[in-house]
């Protein structure tokens, strides 16, 4: 009987429904580490496929831009290809004739610029490095290398139209 009433004399910790202090502080720790990773995981995605964006669009404008060229140079006379220096004596592009018409490529500032008869500025591409044409045999080599240091090349031999 003595240790009956020493028992009740004693306050015993009764659980109520609901959480402690504590409990809520760690919950609230995991739930923000696990919100951070989702985070960092999805801004890592959004840097990575903007960056092989801008990649992709430099590689594609490449290309397409090479083979306008190619394809419209193709139709020159033979022997009609000549290369354009610059004052300094560098290769800046090439001008062929095609049905009377003199038509150029050349490279101005960071663009390449398609003239009719030294007339009219289509650009061609932007963001160019370099811009070359080199003669092997009776064929031409068009290399351009961009300002990401991506190059494309590419040959054609005039048709004798």
């Amino acid at each position: 009987m003595v240790l009956g009433r020493i028992m009740r004399l004693i306050p015993i910790y009764r659980y109520r429904d609901g959480f402690t202090l504590v409990e809520l502080l760690i919950t609230l720790i995991v739930f923000t580490f696990v919100i951070g990773m989702i985070y960092a995981t999805y801004s890592m995605g959004i840097f990575m496929w903007k960056t092989t964006e801008t990649k992709l669009w430099t590689v594609q404008e490449a290309r397409m831009s090479l083979e306008r060229i190619i394809r419209e140079a193709r139709g020159a006379k033979q022997g009609s290809v000549s290369v354009i220096k610059d004052t300094s004596g560098v290769i800046i592009g090439f001008k062929f004739t095609i049905s009377n018409k003199e038509i150029s490529f050349e490279k101005s500032g960071d663009k390449i610029l398609r003239k009719v008869n030294n007339t009219g500025n289509n650009i061609i591409a932007t963001n160019v490095k370099s811009f070359s044409i080199e003669t092997i045999g009776s064929s031409y080599k068009i290399t351009i290398t961009f300002n990401n240091n991506y190059t494309v090349s590419g040959v054609f031999t005039p048709r004798n139209r």
